[in-house]
């Protein structure tokens, strides 16, 4: 495989190096930038999740321009219509011509970025149509499918979704980013830039006008750029972290362990890196589905020796080895086979924890083990009971 030539490597570091500036704008927002950026470079789509006033539009909107990228971005609610997003219908080629068709010039389909707030308030036409664009990167217009322009789709929700009917939906989204109020430690810096862009307003100014900072063109060749980077040399571990994602029981689509693939790519070309290291395959932490399953991943990672933040500092061993006692307890008592797995679910996080946390483990472990037997002879006793 031919690898990703001098020029590409410079393209790569340049466009991280306009990343790193563009993080200067926002405040606390440096892993949402990281995110985005990786989006781009894959060709892959991001479900920014978080509560409003986060800067989620304005980081996208900023993020469109400096790129000289075409936008599109709209906030969807229950009442919205397709022809918001997509084109109101041609009445002169239907009257002339009899013919059935969008005019889309300016509208989702024909942009390289698209925005969409509340993005799972969309009808299931809207959804539908999504569907296809996101995933084939086609629009149905008419009789004809016309191919579409777009880049990457990101989608802001208050809350991940339940519903069966969405999820698939949602798993076209590669990349998940959560985005909360700034720390408090922030707040003073979050005011002086607030204040300084509302008193332009005040005074009858305009926002002031991005400047692109890297060509369409280039953000194209670093597309194919991806494709050249060297893999081989971390998929066996990848594969290892997969497995260990499936003994957990975290949900991880086999879609989304493949294009993990191009995610692990484009952090190594932004690095000015040909091949692929471990550290590139820090990149997992941000592909959860499950918001429940987002720490258990960062923990799998880790435990792999891969430098990711874990979250939550390990808890010492005892608090540990009182989780699996309560945890052996309980399962003496189980009557039902849901309350089981997830006596099994809980048990695969507490050996990953014992592993992630490089507990003295001999006791703990051992215990483990138990109440993992335990958790068998209950199933087997169910079984002949069902």
């Amino acid at each position: 495989m031919t690898a990703p030539s001098p020029d590409a490597l410079r393209k790569g570091r340049a466009f991280a190096h306009v990343m790193d500036d563009f993080k200067s704008e926002f405040v606390d927002r440096d892993v949402a930038v990281d995110v985005i950026s990786l989006a781009v470079l894959c060709r892959e789509h991001v479900l920014l999740v978080g509560p409003p006033g986060t800067a989620k539009t304005s980081l996208i909107e900023r993020f469109s321009k400096l790129l000289q990228t075409s936008y599109f971005g709209y906030l969807l609610t229950r009442f919205t219509e397709p022809a918001e997003l997509f084109g109101a219908i041609d009445v002169e080629a239907f009257q002339r011509e009899n013919v059935y068709r969008i005019k889309t010039e300016g509208m989702l389909p024909t942009v390289d970025i698209a925005f969409l707030d509340e993005i799972f308030n969309g009808s299931s036409a809207i959804l539908n149509t999504l569907l296809t664009l996101v995933h084939e990167r086609t629009f149905v217009n008419g009789s004809h499918r016309e191919r579409a322009a777009l880049i990457s789709l990101f989608g802001a929700t208050n809350e991940l979704v339940d519903d069966p009917v969405l999820q698939a939906f949602s798993d076209r989204f590669l990349f998940r980013c959560r985005l909360g109020y700034v720390a408090d430690e922030a707040l003073e810096e979050v005011l002086d830039s607030g204040w300084e862009a509302e008193s332009a307003l005040l005074a009858g100014g305009t926002p002031t006008a991005v400047a692109p900072q890297f060509s369409r063109a280039d953000l194209i060749d670093l597309q194919a750029a991806v494709a050249k980077v060297d893999l081989a040399p971390v998929r066996p571990e990848l594969a290892s972290i997969l497995r260990s994602l499936r003994e957990d029981r975290i949900t991880f689509s086999d879609r989304r362990a493949v294009k993990a693939q191009k995610a692990i790519a484009a952090n190594a070309l932004l690095h000015g890196r040909p091949t692929a290291g471990l550290e590139d395959l820090s990149v997992l932490v941000h592909l959860w589905t499950s918001e429940y399953d987002e720490k258990i991943i960062r923990q799998v990672v880790a435990a792999h020796d891969v430098p990711v933040d874990t979250g939550d500092p390990a808890r010492h061993v005892s608090e540990v080895v009182a989780d699996i006692k309560e945890l052996a307890r309980a399962v003496q008592h189980v009557t039902a086979m849901e309350d089981l797995n997830e006596a099994q679910r809980r048990a695969a996080r507490l050996l990953r924890e014992i592993r992630t946390g490089r507990l003295e483990a001999g006791d703990s472990l051992a215990l483990l083990r138990e109440v993992q037997l335990g958790v068998v002879e209950r199933l087997q006793e169910l079984r002949r009971d069902g």
